[in-house]
């Protein structure tokens, strides 16, 4: 059983890498890390911003251009009309279909064809709705078909401009990129940052969640993680990689070898980390939700907080280690419930329904879930989201055994973010886990919601979640 005094304890690591047979070893240890990588993820937005903008102008000057053609005016009003019609559809289509896309910093010849394609559906979109309204009339045929001429044209000139920033910011690789040396005895590839894991004092160690935590701390800097290691702890790397959140491979070969080989994919089931559009657009629903939420709840909290503070000593607060996304640990703020003397860091004891240690005010808070209001500020600082798989404490049980050891599937629920709410909280899975029943329950429910996510889940799951706020396990 992996031990977990000095829960408290855990904090900043120094990894040395040192060198690898002479040659040095860039070092990656999670400052460094989240620096560089958050410059090139910084340098990739630029460039798609830098797209966005091109191609808009590009397909606004060619409705000009067609206007005057078609219309004798550069501004004549009914190609402005069209050109307002078609720019907004035009760019739905583009993010759509992978306009802006990795590989496209990799080829902008692909990039181009695509947003070209896209101005054609979407101006073949509008003259459809026209038809069917019986508006084709007024020249819009022949403007729109002019704006597709000349709108190719133009994106592929406009196109050289973020072809040209992306090989000034990202040279030949737009990912930060890490390889773990795992037991293997070939020199790696020139030009990658590299990780000794053996120096590192990493090892793919599913009982361990500061293991892991260390891993998810070196791993969250960067964009793609290869994994260099002997053929029999491919397994054990592979499934904690998949709870990392992270794109990763796992090669069995020599490094210079399985350049020209197939890699061993490490995402190849429903378990993966989200797209980066996919999370800007969960991330933009937190932040545009919890603000207001904070500032209505704030005289409620206030209230709470006062409160608390009258009935018994101690801090207003609980915060507690809780394991989140990509197996990272993460501080957790509740209104605190229990008497402080009394209170169980490593959450090794559930409440229960007739639990001594939970005061006259925690018990009203904990019935009604406003002991959980704290954590919009993890919402908004970014370690929880709205909606995700609960974050469990470290010493959390079921049938007296952890989570982890009753199914190491319980590791992949972090390739999501945590969440104030969840699908197992609407299904009613919530309260104590005595049995291993209530905690199978909820990881099925937790790994349904990582498979299927989409941003309409994550709303429905908001709504539903108010019908669950007062539940007969909530002690």
């Amino acid at each position: 059983m992996t031990k977990l005094d000095g829960i408290e304890q855990v904090g900043a690591m120094n990894i040395s890498v040192g060198s690898f047979e002479g040659q040095p070893i860039t070092p990656a240890w999670p400052a460094d890390a989240g620096a560089i990588g958050r410059s090139k993820r910084s340098y990739r937005v630029a460039v798609y911003t830098a797209m966005v903008v091109c191609d808009l102008a590009a397909v606004a000057l060619a409705f000009l251009l067609a206007n005057m053609a078609t219309h004798g005016a550069l501004f004549a009003g009914f190609g402005l009309r069209m050109a307002g019609i078609t720019l907004p559809i035009f760019i739905l289509f583009a993010i759509k279909n992978r306009a802006y896309a990795l590989d496209v910093l990799k080829d902008p010849t692909r990039g181009t064809i695509r947003a070209v394609l896209c101005l054609m559906v979407a101006a073949a979109l509008v003259m459809f709705v026209l038809y069917g309204l019986g508006l084709e009339g007024g020249g819009a045929a022949a403007l729109l078909g002019g704006a597709c001429v000349i709108g190719a044209a133009l994106l592929a000139i406009a196109r050289a401009v973020p072809a040209m920033l992306s090989s000034r910011l990202l040279a030949d690789n737009p990912l930060h990129e890490l390889v773990i040396i795992d037991g293997s005895t070939q020199r790696p590839p020139m030009g990658c940052t590299v990780l000794k894991a053996e120096e590192a004092g990493i090892v793919p160690d599913l009982s361990d969640p500061f293991m892991l935590d260390r891993l998810g701390q070196v791993v969250r800097g960067f964009d793609r993680v290869t994994v260099a290691c002997a053929p029999n702890r491919r397994a054990d790397w592979s499934f904690v990689l998949r709870g990392a959140a992270i794109e990763a491979e796992i090669r069995c070969d020599s490094l210079y070898r399985a350049l020209g080989r197939a890699p061993h994919p490490v995402h190849t089931g429903p378990i993966r980390p989200l797209p980066v559009l996919d999370y800007m657009l969960k991330r933009a629903l937190d932040v545009a939700l919890v603000l207001p939420a904070i500032i209505f709840l704030a005289p409620l909290m206030i209230m709470v907080a006062l409160a608390i503070k009258l009935e018994s000593d101690g801090p207003v607060l609980f915060v507690q280690q809780r394991l989140g996304y990509g197996n990272r640990l993460f501080r957790m703020y509740k209104f605190r419930s229990m008497r402080s003397d009394r209170s169980d860091a490593s959450g090794r004891v559930s409440a229960s329904r007739e639990d001594d240690r939970i005061t006259r005010i925690g018990r009203i808070i904990r019935a009604t879930s406003i002991d959980e209001l704290p954590q919009l500020f993890n919402v908004l600082n970014g370690t929880m989201s709205l909606v995700g798989p609960r974050p469990h404490a470290l010493g959390s049980t079921a049938d007296s055994k952890l989570f982890w050891e009753i199914d190491r599937n319980y590791w992949l629920r972090h390739a999501s973010m945590p969440g104030l709410t969840g699908l197992a909280q609407v299904r009613g899975f919530r309260g104590a886990t005595l049995e291993q029943e209530d905690l199978e329950n909820r990881l099925a429910a937790d790994l349904e919601y990582v498979q299927n996510w989409s941003i309409w889940l994550d709303i429905g799951i908001i709504f539903r979640t108010f019908g669950v706020v007062v539940h007969r396990n909530a002690f």
